[in-house]
Parts: structure tokens; C-alpha cells; sequence
């Protein structure tokens, strides 16, 4: 398993290579991450123990990450995204798979609060957004969405035709989830 606590850069405006960014706070994998486009974070992951810690940089300055706050558990394997004022992390693993949604307020730092409740626990998924919906997807067969803003339970958006563990997810921004 590979534990880094580097973080890259690249410009996309041009072609070429990564560049250095800084370092996180401490070596990690099966982390997640997301931010705005002021804020960088990322939320928890193997360290190989558990880990709670979630990082933040400001993206317009390079440097090393600085402590935010923590998850509700040590865990890995959850799902992220974010709209312009809060980032939302979606369930893992502590070894027990979680349902819990959790959220912060990307301009602030802290811990995280209690959003609400995915439909069944899920761990090895990905989540994007469109900025005002959540979508989390795989893990499994089943795809939930919440509306970010507000708070509470997942809600069932869908099912994929097959099973579909540790896949990636984006979106454009219109709502299309890939």
C-alpha cells in the first residue's frame, strides 16, 4: 500500500510534469480529498493505523499542509466532495463499514459535524458534485445523493447495472457523473 505525504501540482493550462507542493502531515493512503478553489483538504486514510486528521492548504500559495481538524472515527476508504463553502465525507472503514455522512465548513477549520446518514454503510466508493448535489457512487451497486446546503440521510439516486468497488468519480459541474 503506498503511504506519501507529498502533495503535486499541475497547471492545466500547459502540458508537463508535476511540481511539489509541500508535504501533508503525515504519510497516508486510502485517504480522501476534496476542497474549494481556495482550500485544499484531505480526510483521514491508513497511516497504516487509522488516522482522523484532516489536512488543509491554500491552493494559490505552495507549502506544507496544515492540521484542520478531525473526523468523527480513525477510518479509511470514504468518499469526499464539496461546493464552494462546505466539504462532505461519506462513509468508511474503522474495520466496521460506516453510513455516516459528516461535513465542515471549508473556510473555517475544526472538527467535523454530524450531517446524516447514508442508506447503507459503504466503504471503496467515490462521491462528486455539481456544487449543490452530492452523488456518491459504487462500493457496491448503489449510487445516493444529498443536497449539500442542508443537512440529512442520503437518498437513493440509482443503482449501477454491476457491481462496481473502488471506482473514480467526477463531474462537469452540470450534473453528468461519471
Amino acid at each position: 500500500m503506498g503511504r506519501v505525504n507529498t502533495i503535486e501540482y499541475i497547471t492545466i493550462a500547459s502540458t508537463g510534469d508535476a511540481a511539489d507542493f509541500g508535504d501533508l502531515t503525515l504519510a497516508r493512503g486510502q485517504n480522501t480529498s476534496t476542497g474549494s478553489s481556495t482550500r485544499g483538504l484531505w480526510l483521514a486514510g491508513d497511516t497504516p493505523t487509522l488516522s482522523d486528521i484532516i489536512d488543509y492548504v491554500t491552493i494559490a500559495s505552495a507549502g506544507d499542509a496544515t492540521d484542520f481538524g478531525d473526523t468523527s472515527a480513525a477510518k479509511s476508504f470514504c468518499a469526499s466532495t464539496s461546493s464552494t463553502t462546505r466539504a462532505v465525507v461519506f462513509g468508511g472503514h474503522t474495520p466496521t463499514v460506516l453510513d455516516v455522512i459528516e461535513y465542515v465548513t471549508i473556510a473555517s477549520t475544526g472538527d467535523v459535524t454530524d450531517f446524516g446518514d447514508l442508506g447503507a454503510a459503504e466503504k471503496q466508493f467515490s462521491a462528486a458534485s455539481n456544487k449543490t448535489r452530492g452523488v456518491t457512487a459504487g462500493g457496491g451497486t448503489t449510487m445516493e445523493y444529498i443536497t449539500i446546503a442542508s443537512t440529512g440521510n442520503g437518498t437513493s439516486w440509482g443503482t449501477f447495472r454491476t457491481d462496481s468497488n473502488d471506482p473514480s468519480a467526477h463531474s462537469d459541474a452540470g450534473g453528468h457523473l461519471e
